[in-house]
């Protein structure tokens, strides 16, 4: 059987060949919805680009790279994220090479990086490299003010103050905070531990915030606990780190505390980056998903955006977090 050509599929979808070859590779001035329909026709109809012919023709590596801090690398949403930055390479016949550390040469088109740390040396040489880069997240002073070409990131902030609201309608007066402990970023670790205080703050409460390592151990996590119900007497943990949520309900049980999303009553639990397996959809705990898979994919649309059209000036857009879910299970589903 021949292969599929970019002929058949603009036959197929009545568009011209360029139409259908600039949605492919993501360059031109093809509209979302035309870019979406030829990529679906393509893989219901087997399409296979020759990745190695144009990279001939356009001096391409047929790869893009990703590049995720290894102090966060071990939590399941930068997982979530690299298998969408992954669809969306391969939607465009590309590959997706993960650098570490100890990267020193990035034979790439382009990159990702993901909640970039102050002063982190592989961002500097990458730079240094230049290549095109779109950072997920903000980062922080950057050593080449020219080279960064986009920045596509999540409102923490409003996450924060949706989560509180939330639980404030319910009853909540006194919450308290266990957050990321770290000097260098990320910066979604500072953004929401200042979201948190400010709120508490116009509430006119005192705001009750710990700080935990990534990882914190069992010992550690259960003292934070139980400061927090203890000395603090609150009566709600919203967490920044996600799994940190699903990890504390037994501990909490231990210290008679029964988390309970659907009670004006009973203690309540929040995650602000929702775990997948064991906080989403909890009964016990108010997770906000923050669509990892797709905040992947959306970046690595947008680093094909700019490495195939340089734009004249840093681009900035947000990626949209699912703040649909509210306390009340009979409102759990989007509307």
């Amino acid at each position: 059987m021949p292969a599929v050509t970019i002929i058949d599929l603009a036959r197929e979808l009545g568009l011209s060949k360029t139409t259908v070859s600039d949605a492919l590779i993501g360059s031109g001035r093809v509209s979302e919805a035309t870019r979406q329909r030829v990529m679906t026709a393509a893989q219901s109809m087997g399409y296979v680009s020759n990745r190695a012919a144009r990279s001939l023709r356009r001096r391409t590596t047929g790869a893009f790279g990703l590049y995720i801090p290894s102090e966060v690398r071990g939590l399941s949403f930068y997982m979530h994220f690299a298998f969408g930055a992954a669809d969306a390479a391969a939607s465009v016949g590309r590959d997706l090479t993960l650098h570490t550390r100890t990267s020193e040469h990035f034979q790439v088109d382009g990159a990702l990086v993901i909640d970039a740390l102050d002063d982190d040396p592989v961002v500097d040489r990458m730079l240094r490299a230049a290549i095109p880069i779109v950072f997920a997240g903000r980062s922080g002073p950057l050593p080449l003010p020219a080279q960064p070409v986009g920045t596509i990131e999540i409102d923490h902030r409003a996450v924060v103050d949706f989560v509180l609201e939330q639980l404030k309608s319910t009853g909540t007066r006194r919450p308290g905070y266990v957050g990321l402990e770290s000097l260098r970023g990320p910066h979604w670790a500072a953004d929401s531990k200042s979201s948190f205080e400010e709120w508490c703050l116009r509430e006119g409460i005192e705001p009750h915030m710990l700080l935990l390592p990534a990882d914190p151990n069992e010992d550690e996590l259960f003292a934070a606990l139980e400061k927090l119900t203890g000395e603090c007497a609150v009566d709600a943990i919203v967490f920044g780190p996600q799994g940190l949520a699903g990890r504390a309900l037994p501990m909490l049980h231990s210290l008679g505390k029964t988390p309970d999303v659907n009670s004006d009553h009973d203690f309540r639990v929040a995650s602000l980056a929702g775990d997948p397996v064991s906080e989403l959809g909890s009964s016990q705990i108010f997770a906000v998903d923050l669509a990892p898979r797709s905040f992947g994919h959306e970046a690595m649309d947008f680093l094909v955006e700019v490495s195939t059209s340089p734009p004249s000036e840093p681009l900035h857009r947000f990626h949209a977090a699912n703040l649909h879910r509210t306390v009340d299970a009979s409102d759990a589903q989007p509307s």
